[in-house]
């Protein structure tokens, strides 16, 4: 049995070291040269145990409840959201502040241990069933299975037709010294002028280290789209932000696109797999997926290792992670409702609690927001 992989982020290493732990021969291919780099994400994973109440249903690879502390920057204890008048709300969420280099290169060298294959620098083409590889590497390979985990503008995703849900998320994110910030808590920040259709954030990497950055989304912003310019406004200018900021330097700059609009309706055909953000493995109310990219993966691993039907994986991924998907997807598009003004933000404030806030970005769809989502459409 040989399995290709393809995409060695979260995901993708966890599918390989799951299926090479389970017998099967691995090839893992990542076009970048080094893994790990460039980084293309906040950062942030909650602890185990508020991963358990986020995934109720999903068993967690032990690769995710036990991160290194090597991987560790920091640890926060609340994440606190900023409407656009400046108010806040606060709830808990133990949290780690994860190294993305250090965290994706531990998982690809566990992947090698457990006797995967790795090839960097190298891209990856569907070439009818096979795999034509371009870069280090070149040259055509077969395997009896290939999983996709090359992220949101996945070319295994488009070989199979699978088509990415709604509008995704554009970030732009700085990583900066020198700024003076609240350690302990995971910070977001909503607006029309700091982040049209999304939010701005900042993650405090330990002592005067953050990571800070917007997401927002085409459709919301008038004229041209110049991101810089966006998160420059917000460091520079926001009321509250931009005091925690003013000291800061930038000291590197990170970009990304986030899949908001939940799975497409193929995850699976032949045998493909899409696992991760190519399969929009993303909670869509916070934009948050290695975690649900590494439970994917590691269903991907077993489901592609087990000799027997390859459709079990869609089955398998409904069953783990259908639920929270679905949930945080049909919030985002009522709340999307609410993104295209600050009076209407100011409102969902107003409206719920900080506790139901914190089931909202859990994808659990509380009381509140129904009369909120009648209140929209009037």
């Amino acid at each position: 049995m040989r399995i290709i992989v393809i995409g060695a982020g979260p995901a993708g290493s966890t599918a390989a070291e799951t299926a090479a732990r389970l017998g099967a021969e691995v090839v893992l291919v990542e076009k970048k040269m080094e893994i790990g780099s460039p980084v293309q994400c906040g950062g942030f994973i909650p602890e185990a145990s508020e991963l358990r109440d986020l995934l109720p249903d999903a068993v967690l690879p032990e690769t995710l409840v036990g991160i290194p502390e090597r991987c560790i920057l920091n640890r926060t204890k609340v994440q606190r959201l900023y409407a656009p008048s400046g108010r806040s709300a606060e709830f808990p969420v133990a949290g780690r502040c994860v190294d993305r280099r250090s965290f994706d290169r531990h998982l690809a060298h566990r992947a090698a241990r457990a006797g995967a294959q790795l090839i960097v620098g190298t891209e990856a083409d569907v070439c009818g069933g096979s795999i034509r590889l371009k870069g280090r590497r070149e040259g055509i390979i077969d395997a009896d299975v290939v999983i996709g985990a090359d992220g949101p503008s996945s070319k295994v995703a488009r070989a199979i037709g699978a088509v990415q849900r709604d509008e995704p998320g554009i970030c732009l994110e700085y990583e900066m010294v020198g700024v003076d910030i609240d350690r302990d808590a995971a910070e977001m920040y909503f607006g029309e002028r700091w982040a049209p259709g999304g939010y701005a954030w900042i993650i405090p990497l330990g002592g005067d280290v953050a990571n800070v950055g917007v997401g927002v989304r085409r459709s919301y912003i008038q004229g041209k789209m110049d991101l810089a310019a966006i998160l420059r406004r917000f460091v520079e200018e926001h009321p509250h932000a931009g005091e925690l900021l003013r000291n800061g330097e930038t000291v590197a700059v990170m970009r990304g696109i986030v899949p908001a609009g939940g799975m497409p309706d193929m995850i699976q055909s032949g045998k493909f797999l899409l696992a991760g953000d190519a399969a929009g493995h993303v909670m869509a109310t916070s934009g948050g997926g290695v975690p649900l990219a590494m439970v994917a993966g590691r269903i991907a691993g077993e489901v592609a290792s087990a000799p027997g039907n390859l459709e079990i994986y869609t089955q398998r991924i409904e069953r783990e992670l259908g639920g929270p998907l679905r949930g945080s997807v049909m919030i985002r598009r009522i709340v999307d409702r609410a993104m295209r003004s600050d009076r209407s933000i100011e409102l969902i404030f107003s409206l719920l609690d900080p506790m139901t806030m914190k089931d909202i970005q859990r994808g659990r769809l509380p009381a509140p927001l129904e009369k909120l989502r009648s209140l929209l459409t009037v």
